[in-house]
């Protein structure tokens, strides 16, 4: 359990006893926030718990998280995630739709899987946001055949260079009508 949920739980604790004990909730409230500072949970919320504890028995009440129903988010596991992006190296043009198709997930899931896997919308494509190694090395070895000849030239390669905007475009394909 993390520090803050054991912090949640003694206020609980502690409501639970002083709601037994027949204090109102504002006075709880007020203890709290002298003990707590801004730390102390909100009136509303306190006043739920006081509620909660009335109805229950002395001691009976659980200041632990309960499991809450609905749907566990299972689909982003790291499966999928494998699947997912396979199928778009496969395919960089293919769909979300038809991705939670054929995995029989939500398209919402697919999006956040995609969102995760650091892809974007290029053109109609997905493109990894992140430099690969490949493009890393290319890059660094390009940097190096420029130092390597100013280096060797001077001022001189200085002045030959024609600098511009910079415009990089992944996954080029003539084909497409954009």
């Amino acid at each position: 359990m993390s520090a803050s949920t054991n912090f949640r739980i003694k206020q609980r604790s502690g409501i639970e006893f002083l709601t037994l004990e027949g204090c109102a909730p504002i006075k709880i409230h007020r203890h709290m926030k002298a003990v707590y500072g801004n730390g102390c949970m909100d009136v509303k919320n306190l006043r739920k718990w006081v509620r909660q504890a009335k109805s229950c028995c002395a001691g009976e009440m659980s200041v632990l998280y309960e499991h809450r129903p609905g749907q566990p988010i299972s689909v982003t596991c790291d499966e999928n995630q494998c699947r997912v992006d396979a199928m778009i190296q496969k395919n960089c043009q293919i769909k979300r739709r038809d991705i939670a198709v054929k995995l029989g997930i939500s398209q919402e899931r697919v999006h956040h899987i995609i969102e995760t896997l650091n892809y974007r919308k290029v053109c109609a494509r997905w493109v990894s946001r992140q430099l690969t190694d490949p493009m890393k090395e290319h890059r660094k070895t390009a940097a190096q055949k420029l130092l390597n000849r100013y280096h060797l030239e001077g001022d001189d390669f200085l002045k030959n260079i024609a600098t511009g905007d910079e415009s990089w475009v992944h996954l080029y394909d003539p084909e497409n009508k954009r």
